[in-house]
């Protein structure tokens, strides 16, 4: 009796420990999964490691996208024949955004949007304001179908740099088939400028 409380507390011992890995920065133990915090916590690397090893098909949902860093990465996987397709937010592309850049030099790039509020003006007038839409605010990479990179980081200087944002990496064919899922619903409804 003794030796099963015993083995029964070592063991619910290593569950709590492991369950607590995932609060460590920077690559965790924990089966495929690695996490970042930005500034200066090695995302953007981490990102660029990830396009740079992709084979067959990156697909790509993020709000901003200003890094040349990662945008140098695109056109380096884009160059091997990697399949890329990338959806930014279709409200606001600064003079930064590198999807014309991109779109330039062969890589599929199209604008989304949040879905339409529910307004009182003329149907004329509210597709002339396009702040009647909401934001295409998402964030995250499929490599393969089967690695997602998702969290509250932008593919921008500021993310890097100063903003506090994180990014996580899950190695699952899984998630990345939901993931996937949701991109191809963006996007077959955005645009294409």
């Amino acid at each position: 009796m003794n030796c099963r409380w015993f083995l029964r507390g070592k063991l619910g011992l290593i569950l709590v420990l492991l369950s607590w890995a995932w609060l460590l920065p920077g690559p965790v133990a924990a089966a495929g999964t690695e996490v970042y915090f930005s500034p200066g916590g090695g995302a953007e690397t981490a990102l660029e490691k990830l396009l740079d090893g992709a084979q067959r098909e990156i697909n790509v949902a993020v709000y901003f996208f200003t890094s040349r860093t990662l945008a140098a990465a695109v056109l380096r996987a884009h160059a091997r024949g990697v399949r890329i397709r990338i959806v930014l937010d279709g409200n606001d592309e600064s003079d930064y955004s590198k999807g014309y850049y991109l779109r330039r030099r062969g890589v599929e790039v199209r604008y989304g949007r949040g879905l339409a509020r529910k307004t009182t003006l003329d149907k004329k007038e509210s597709e002339r304001r396009t702040k009647n839409y909401g934001l295409m605010h998402h964030k995250f990479m499929i490599v393969d179908e089967k690695i997602v990179a998702t969290g509250s980081y932008n593919w921008t200087a500021a993310a890097e740099s100063w903003n506090r944002e994180n990014l996580l990496i899950v190695n699952s064919a899984s998630l990345a088939r939901s993931y996937t899922a949701e991109f191809k619903k963006i996007w077959e409804s955005t645009l294409v400028k």
